[in-house]
């Protein structure tokens, strides 16, 4: 079993995991041989402690991009990316694409020559200048360096880091390279960590980004360097039983159609603008509606309410660790544009 594996076993069960590559500088600890008087209390060789568990979310392993080594300026300010390793992707080029789902969506802005329309209509948004980004969910990674790959314990792992435009990757056998957009290099880590010291000069969050340079991400069938997270299915076909990914964008545009119908039915004409915040408890069922509809106050009929619970019903699934707190959803004709908070945040 690799290191996402879907069996949380206890570390006991684990005998298996291949050392590093590298030579143990401490070497083998050898039989003792006795010798004539008691042994020096020093020369005993210390058991080493067996390898702490990997820290697990519902899906997989805990991650964290620390920080950026080539990266638009925006997703410094987003600093650190913190997700779960869903599942292991096969490529055209390499066996081991790692598919890492978001504990909060990222936000970048569209590079020159980007294709806007490759982005669901709910995940086109515009920062407070109005200028357009395209939320995502989930990014796709690989090491960047032939010989490694993820793997138990890493610290700062060189990786290429690419986003998921198309959230449908997560199904599929293979990487579609068209369901993805280059994003950066960094550094990824073990566990979730915390927010690195900023630097010393002013942070500014009102530059514009460069270009993004598409670089090659894939690279030869690494090779092995600690634990890989899993082999891919040799026959390509997904494995039965894996939790589906459910992202808040696709429970969004649902809950949008059917408090904008409830409020129409409840007030007899149609709705053309509509902002309104739901406030969600724990089970994330609906405890609280403000806003504006047109002016008024959103109010929708009472069954409406019900159908809101089924269809944010899905948001249980999501991998966070806090739930969602409020959920604010902007409607301007046919523009849908939304915002999360968690419970934590």
């Amino acid at each position: 079993m690799g290191w996402l594996s879907r069996n949380k076993r206890p570390q006991a069960a684990e005998p298996d995991v291949p050392a590093p590559a590298a030579a143990d500088p401490v070497g083998p600890v050898g039989p003792v041989v006795p010798e004539a008087g008691p042994a020096p209390a020093a020369a005993a060789e210390p058991v080493p402690a067996p390898p702490a568990a990997s820290p697990m979310g519902e899906y997989g392993p805990l991650v964290t991009v620390t920080r950026f080594e080539l990266a638009p300026e925006e997703l410094e300010w987003q600093l650190p990316v913190t997700g779960e390793l869903y599942r292991v992707l096969p490529g055209s080029d390499r066996p081991d694409y790692s598919l890492m789902v978001l504990e909060r969506p990222l936000h970048f802005y569209p590079a020159a020559g980007f294709d806007i329309g490759r982005a669901a209509p709910e995940q086109r948004v515009e920062d407070r200048k109005g200028r357009p980004m395209v939320r995502v969910n989930a990014l796709l990674l690989c090491a960047r360096y032939v010989g490694q790959q993820l793997h138990a314990g890493m610290e700062d792992l060189a990786v290429n880091i690419a986003y998921v435009v198309d959230t449908s990757l997560a199904r599929d056998a293979v990487v579609d390279f068209a369901k993805i957009e280059y994003a950066a290099t960094g550094f990824l880590s073990e566990g979730h960590v915390g927010r690195p010291t900023p630097a010393a000069a002013g942070e500014t969050t009102e530059g514009t980004t460069e270009e993004a340079v598409p670089v090659e991400v894939g690279q030869p069938e690494p090779a092995a360097l600690g634990e890989p997270l899993v082999e891919p299915p040799a026959d390509g076909v997904v494995p039965e039983g894996l939790p589906p990914m459910v992202v808040v964008d696709e429970v969004v545009p649902e809950v949008a159609r059917l408090l904008k119908e409830g409020i129409e039915q409840q007030r007899g004409s149609r709705v053309e603008r509509l902002t309104a915040v739901l406030t969600l408890d724990a089970q994330h069922r609906v405890s609280g509606l403000s806003g504006n509809a047109d002016g008024q106050s959103p109010v929708p009929t009472p069954e409406t309410f019900e159908r809101l619970n089924e269809a944010l019903a899905p948001l249980a699934d999501l991998p966070h660790r806090d739930p969602i707190a409020r959920l604010t959803i902007r409607l301007d004709g046919e523009r849908l544009t939304s915002d999360v908070d968690y419970g934590g945040a």
